[in-house]
């Protein structure tokens, strides 16, 4: 069983143990729409790269108290300057798009009006639907369908608002073929409104 199997396994795992109180209680569910930046690297034994700005927009439920749990859907562009240390060095621009379907668990550290501060952890599949045209040769069909990543990060309610910051740690190889262990990592800040229903 692999590392992405068991992480999964686990989450789940957790968003069950977090319902069961959430039930009990009185449900507070909201549906937030979402905009935000990413900062993305690549590591790996065969590339290099900086750190790039890309960008996400989506959004995503969440039900419970205290205790919560949320699950979105959302499509980014993944962007950093990736060099080939596999032969002549090549350097060029990655951009890859892709829908991502977060789910997390969290816990409302300090509940109060108007602000709310909350911490939260999760996984985080994701499945490119396109890779930009770029000098090193990656396309597509080089990539694994599905990207599997860590989550965790902090977030706060202020009013209507809703702002997360977390930190996505790449939990498998992105490719497929052409490269030899390659995982990508990307802090995000998400900026939304909160609506309940």
């Amino acid at each position: 069983m692999n590392k992405a199997t068991v992480y999964t396994s686990m989450m789940l795992g957790l968003c069950a143990l977090a319902w069961a109180p959430a039930a009990q209680a009185q449900v507070v569910e909201l549906i937030i729409p979402q905009v935000g930046v990413t900062f993305t690297s690549y590591s790996g034994d065969l590339i290099d790269s900086d750190t790039g700005v890309g960008f996400e927009a989506g959004g995503k439920i969440r039900a419970g108290s205290r205790f919560f749990v949320e699950a979105g859907f959302f499509w980014s562009t993944a962007s950093a300057d990736v060099t080939d240390l596999d032969g002549n060095a090549t350097t060029d621009g990655l951009r890859i798009q892709d829908i991502s379907i977060p789910v997390v668990i969290g816990y409302k550290i300090i509940k109060s009006r108007p602000a709310a501060f909350r911490i939260f952890a999760g996984v985080v599949p994701s499945f490119p639907t396109s890779v930009s045209d770029n000098d090193l040769g990656i396309v597509k069909e080089d990539l694994n369908g599905t990207l599997w990543a860590g989550r965790a990060g902090l977030g706060v309610d202020l009013v209507i608002l809703s702002i997360d910051a977390g930190y996505d740690f790449g939990l498998g190889d992105i490719f497929a073929v052409s490269f030899d262990s390659v995982k990508r990592n990307e802090w995000f800040i998400d900026l939304g409104l909160r609506f309940g229903f």
